[in-house]
């Protein structure tokens, strides 16, 4: 480890840019539901998920 440095340093985007995190920020709300989580799953999938309602999947 470095002199100076903490243990727990930055990682991912908290080590980025100020412009490439502001980028991030503005795309970050662009994608269409309808391309991400369960919306964008296959209807067997959904079905499936609706069949275990509140169900944990442990």
């Amino acid at each position: 480890m470095a002199v100076g440095k903490s243990a727990k340093g930055k990682r991912g985007l908290a080590s980025a840019s100020k412009a490439t995190r502001k980028r991030v920020a503005a795309a970050g709300g662009k994608a269409p539901h309808r391309l991400r989580g369960l919306q964008a799953a296959s209807k067997a999938t959904k079905r499936r998920v609706a069949a275990l309602g509140g169900r944990a999947s442990r």
